[in-house]
C-alpha cells in the first residue's frame, strides 16, 4: 500500500487537564511510548485558555488510535480524555 492508498488523516481528543506548556509537554512525553507501540505518527494539543484542550492525533487511514491506551497514558500526568 503507497502512500495515496492509506493517506494520513487525524484523529481529534478532548482532553482535560493540560491547560499550560508544561502540561502539554508532559502529556506529549507520555503518549510518546503509546504512539510508538500503536504505530501513530504525530500529536499536538491546541489549548484555548479553557477546560478542555484538544489533541489532534496524525495517522495513517488504516491505523486506528486506540482511545484506552491514549487515556492511560494521558492519566499518569493528571489529564483525562473526555469525549
Amino acid at each position: 500500500m503507497d502512500e495515496t492508498e492509506d493517506p494520513i488523516v487525524s484523529t481529534t481528543f478532548a482532553v482535560e487537564g493540560v491547560r499550560s506548556e508544561s502540561e502539554v509537554r508532559e502529556a506529549l512525553q507520555a503518549l510518546y511510548d503509546v504512539f510508538s507501540e500503536l504505530g501513530l505518527g504525530q500529536a499536538t494539543f491546541e489549548v484555548t485558555g479553557s477546560e478542555v484542550a484538544q489533541l489532534f492525533v496524525k495517522h495513517k487511514s488504516s491505523v486506528r488510535p486506540d482511545r484506552v491506551a491514549i487515556a492511560q497514558a494521558l492519566s499518569t500526568v493528571g489529564a483525562r480524555v473526555v469525549d
